[in-house]
Order: C-alpha cells, then sequence, then structure tokens
C-alpha cells in the first residue's frame, strides 16, 4: 500500500467563511478606492467574527459596513435564519458578533510596497509552490479532485435542503497508489477511503444519515 489523502471543506466551513469574508472586505476597498491596501485577517469563532489586520486607503468602513458584509458573506454561503438548527448547532447571521481591529498599514510596509521607479514590491513575502500531473482532466492530484467532487456534491444538496443538512462540512478521499513508483508516475491505483462530516439536523438518526451521504457518494460519480 502506497496511501495519499486530500481533504475539501465547503463554502460553510468556518475557515472558508473568514477566506470568504475578508476577499469581501478587499473588494470593497478596492472598489472605493482602487489604490487601497488591505491586509486584513477573519476569525471565526461560534457566533463571533474578528476582522483583524492593516489597510492603507482612502476609503473608509465603519464598523456597521463591516458587519454587513459579514452577514452578506454569510447568507450567500447558505447561513439563513434556518429553524432547523438551534443557535448552538448553526451559525445566524442575526446573532452574529462583529469585532473590528484594523489599523493603518506601518509606513514601512508600505515604503516597500510603493517603488520610486513605480514599481510595484512585495509587503509581505511568501513562497508556494506545486504541479500539475496527469491523473485527472483538472490536472490535480486524484485524492483532491475526488474530495472537491463530492464536496460540492454535498454541499449544493444541504443548500436544496436545509431541512436535513447544515452547510459546514468537510470531506477526504484517501487514494491507494500501491507503491511509490505508481504515485511519482501518476497511477493511481483504486481509492482506499472515504470520509464525509456534515452537520444534520437533530431529528435525522445516524442510519439515515448514513443512506443519504451514501447516496451522495454513489451519485458524485467516482470511480
Amino acid at each position: 500500500m502506497y496511501l495519499f489523502t486530500s481533504e475539501s471543506v465547503s463554502a460553510g466551513h468556518p475557515d472558508k467563511c473568514a477566506d470568504i469574508i475578508a476577499d469581501n472586505i478587499v473588494d470593497m476597498f478596492l472598489m472605493k478606492d482602487s489604490n487601497s491596501r488591505v491586509a486584513s485577517e477573519v476569525f471565526v469563532a461560534g457566533k463571533h467574527i474578528v476582522i483583524g489586520g492593516e489597510v492603507t486607503s482612502n476609503a473608509k468602513l465603519t464598523t456597521d459596513e463591516y458587519k454587513k458584509i459579514a452577514i452578506s458573506a454569510l447568507e450567500k454561503i447558505g447561513y439563513t435564519k434556518n429553524d432547523n438548527f438551534t443557535d448552538e448547532e448553526c451559525l445566524k447571521p442575526d446573532n452574529v458578533e462583529v469585532q473590528v481591529l484594523l489599523n493603518r498599514q506601518s509606513p514601512d510596509i508600505n515604503q516597500g510596497v510603493d517603488q520610486e521607479d513605480g514599481e510595484t514590491g512585495a509587503g509581505d513575502q511568501g513562497i508556494m509552490f506545486g504541479y500539475a500531473d496527469c491523473e485527472t482532466e483538472h490536472f490535480m492530484p486524484s485524492a483532491l479532485t475526488y474530495a472537491r467532487m463530492l464536496m460540492e456534491k454535498v454541499y449544493n444538496y444541504a443548500l436544496k435542503n436545509p431541512h436535513e443538512l447544515g452547510v459546514d462540512m468537510k470531506t477526504q478521499v484517501t487514494i491507494d497508489y500501491g507503491c511509490k513508483d505508481n504515485f511519482e508516475s501518476c497511477q493511481p491505483q483504486y481509492i482506499n477511503t472515504i470520509v464525509v462530516s456534515a452537520p444534520c439536523v437533530a431529528s435525522m438518526d445516524i442510519k439515515t444519515v448514513r443512506i443519504l451521504i451514501q447516496k451522495l457518494i454513489d451519485e458524485t460519480g467516482l470511480p
């Protein structure tokens, strides 16, 4: 056995919620001032949303505007006033508490971004690497591709059936390549394990949930 695992989270996962809210904040600043520099971080825990970081912009947003951005993002993700879940079981936009801790960006960082020759520098540096492979038509590893396909299937079902499932979910797929040579030559052998984590309403018993999830897995059409 030579196993490789990847996971995918839905838009309703707290980490994704935070990313989407942060992106929407950047969009709002750029619409108001195209020269805005935004390094915002968002933290979601229960009904609390903390927005922090640094901003340099001629645009100004009030705390109420930040709250509207956060609530609008949550509603688009699928967090509505869903009475099928209690306030403890699910995010409810009406109950969200937003704390804003944004500061003006340090002049030292801004100096590194705005170059005298007109070029734009980097305020922060990061190194990322990756590569395309031939395992799937998306040129991504099989495990990641299948986990994402499955996540989208279950997430879309949850959006249409809020009386059964919530939108905070994670999927995980483990592929067995058989040996390292097969892994390096992009030759997956079969799916070893599938994990689906999705919230359900309290009235659903575990047997019903398992049957539903198995049905969605089958409909996804994984090989």
